[in-house]
């Protein structure tokens, strides 16, 4: 596993499959960790590149003072594509990792 620093923390991910494959962006639910996908990624990765991470006070990565907001998470993911020159990606997440694609979209 690696992670991105963030102004405040940082961002445990896992970032698999074919180099040069589309991104495949998968967000945990509330509660969970990356590891939630793990028996979805060997389907994902012949098609993708599959990026999962731990959000926000989850898995690894960091725990912050104060509450946490969807926006917030979005700013999250656009500093992990950034922080790994991912340009545009597709977003697959459960619960409230689906209201992540709200901010991400550029």
């Amino acid at each position: 596993m690696s992670a991105v620093q963030l102004a405040d923390g940082q961002l445990n991910y896992l970032l698999e499959g074919p180099a040069g494959a589309p991104v495949l962006v998968l967000s945990n639910s509330l509660g969970t960790d990356l590891h939630m996908w793990d028996n979805q990624v060997p389907a994902f990765t012949r098609h993708f590149q599959v990026l999962r991470y731990d959000t926000r006070g989850h898995g690894k990565s960091l725990v912050t003072e104060g509450s946490y907001s969807i926006e917030q998470n979005g700013r999250d993911v656009l500093a992990l594509l950034d922080a790994l020159d991912i340009d545009k990606a597709f977003f697959c997440g459960l619960s409230m990792g689906g209201l992540m694609w709200k901010l991400p979209n550029r």
